[in-house]
């Protein structure tokens, strides 16, 4: 009798421990997908700004809607003129200024509270030499024009 008792303790336990065992495993499997998936998007901006701005440089005159889907975790995207030398505003974000002080060579900022992530994506002008735009449901709708051997980034109205 005392020997069928310690074997169902032991059995529970061990259930016990197998269960928590997939329920951490499983959780921590949901994470790494749901990180990776965000990081997909933010590659998809990436890659997607960076091919409409290539895909119109040399048409002049032409202008494009393109209707962009932002990372998760981002409110907003900034551009810094990359064709000419950019004048920044007093109130430019600390990330930015610095970014564009020390010559890095970035010229969009994905922007939460303060620039997090930055990326460059071709040669870009912008009115006035930093240009920042509010995400609407993790979209931005942005008018690009080509001007032969830049694109003039602006939101589209």
């Amino acid at each position: 009798m005392k020997a069928q008792i310690y074997s169902q303790v032991f059995i529970y336990i061990l259930t016990i421990v197998l269960v928590s065992f997939i329920l951490v495993y499983g959780y921590n499997a949901i994470q790494n997908f749901k990180k990776r998936a965000e990081q997909v998007s933010c590659l998809k901006f990436r890659n997607d700004l960076a091919n409409s701005v290539e895909s119109i440089l040399s048409d002049f005159g032409t202008v494009k809607r393109k209707d962009f889907q932002l990372c998760a975790g981002y409110s907003k995207v900034c551009f810094v003129e990359s064709f000419e030398n950019p004048k920044l505003p007093n109130n430019a974000d600390p990330i930015i200024k610095d970014s564009v002080l020390s010559n890095t060579g970035k010229n969009v900022f994905l922007v939460d509270n303060i620039a997090k992530e930055s990326f460059y994506a071709g040669k870009i002008a912008v009115e006035p030499d930093v240009f920042c735009i509010d995400a609407f449901n993790n979209k931005v709708s942005l008018r690009l024009e080509g001007r032969g051997n830049h694109v003039l980034l602006s939101r589209w109205s």
